[in-house]
């Protein structure tokens, strides 16, 4: 079953986080900078990290399949004032565009795709030597308002399963499941980097329960359902601090498509 993030596009605008300014600082540091460079931004979403992307001079053009975060997506860049980002409607196994481009990203995304079809047709629209980025953020569970936050979400009938196809098989590697890497190479994508980051966000009990109304879990469920389990959880924080710090980690893979 697919996941329709359209349904949550309000909470998905307002209450999904940016990653820290770190992960760029590393990717320069490793030789990818963005500056004067276009690109593609699969699975945009409401276009953080399409707009992070033209914050450091990329010229972007985001590819999303939902209408609703489309929406969202040219309202914020709008609202940011940001004139180097595009936006198209389309899956990313399927989109066509004109040209050529000297990277691809796809931010907290590829487990939704058809993988071996959107290798294909990256491959159609990146230059050779081009980069392809996958990147993906988890929070951890370790702390004990995440800890509380699933226990409401499974005593209200939420099958905590690992979203898309992180869920195929068990083996990760620097947080991916391990056969990602196999498909990469088979398709013509060498491996230059790979690594692990942990990190905090700071969030309000309000900002705490938007995000979570917004993530995989809840998105398919009916709206009265995503609202009871926010509003028990914005109840049972009430003993936390007002502003809690919950540890986060992100996976990030660097591959370059060979000749």
């Amino acid at each position: 079953m697919t996941t329709d993030f359209g349904k949550v596009s309000g909470d998905y605008a307002k209450y999904r986080d940016a990653l820290p300014d770190l992960l760029f600082r590393q990717l320069k540091a490793r030789g990818t900078d963005f500056e004067g460079r276009k690109g593609l931004d699969l699975g945009a979403g409401t276009g953080i990290f399409s707009r992070a992307l033209a914050e450091r001079g990329a010229e972007v053009t985001g590819i999303e399949p939902s209408a609703e975060l489309i929406e969202a997506a040219v309202a914020q860049t709008r609202q940011a004032g940001l004139e180097r980002i595009s936006y198209v409607q389309a899956a990313a196994e399927e989109f066509r565009l004109p040209g050529t481009y000297s990277f691809v990203t796809a931010v907290r995304a590829w487990h939704w795709f058809d993988r071996d079809r959107t290798l294909e047709n990256i491959r159609r629209h990146l230059i050779p030597g081009g980069s392809l980025i996958v990147i993906n953020s988890v929070f951890e569970t370790t702390s004990a308002a995440v800890q509380l936050t699933l226990r409401i979400l499974k005593e209200n009938g939420i099958v905590l399963k690992p979203a898309g196809s992180n869920a195929e098989v068990r083996e990760r590697r620097n947080g991916f499941p391990v056969n990602w890497f196999e498909e990469w190479e088979r398709h013509g994508f060498r491996l230059r980097h790979e690594w692990e980051q942990a990190y905090t966000l700071a969030y309000t009990h309000e900002d705490w329960c938007g995000k979570i109304r917004s993530v995989s879990w809840l998105a398919n469920e009916s709206k009265e359902l995503r609202m009871k389990v926010s509003g028990e959880l914005l109840r049972n924080l009430s003993d936390f601090e007002a502003v809690m710090t919950i540890p986060h980690k992100y996976s990030v893979a660097v591959l370059t498509l060979e000749n």
